[in-house]
């Protein structure tokens, strides 16, 4: 029974490492500069992660995960807002309801995220920074 016990407290200790690994990497990147919490919708899934503005680019990085790169990345230049909306019925049990859903066009492809109403602000502000094409 003792190596069971090992066994046991050996893979205990492996999943808090391995979870707070995780948890590291999201307060890491979400203390650089140009960082925020934000949600992509997949489907009918909302994938959670972290959105940094980098060289002309919104990067969404995963929450749970430990790849260094990003899942999805928006070019400046080539994003077209749609709209902007609160979450829905289907959505109030995923998204808070202080939420701003925006809807955009990048690269022929229409999505979806989810951002807080003062996020929404910093990433129109970085839209409207771009340089006219």
């Amino acid at each position: 029974m003792h190596t069971v016990d090992v066994i046991v407290v050996c893979t205990a200790v492996v999943i808090v490492v391995v979870f707070a690994a995780i948890l590291a990497r999201q307060r890491h990147m979400l203390r650089a500069a140009g960082a925020v919490p934000m949600a992509l919708q997949r489907g009918n899934r909302w994938l959670y992660g972290i959105g940094r503005y980098e060289d002309g680019q919104l990067r969404f990085y995963r929450a749970l995960g430990w790849g260094t790169r990003p899942t999805r990345v928006l070019r400046r230049g080539q994003v077209e807002v749609l709209g902007r909306r609160s979450p829905d019925e289907a959505e109030n049990g995923s998204l808070p309801p202080t939420t701003v859903v925006v809807e955009c066009r990048a690269d022929g492809e229409t999505l979806a995220f989810a951002i807080s109403d003062s996020a929404f602000t910093g990433f129109v502000s970085w839209l409207e920074s771009s340089a006219p094409h």
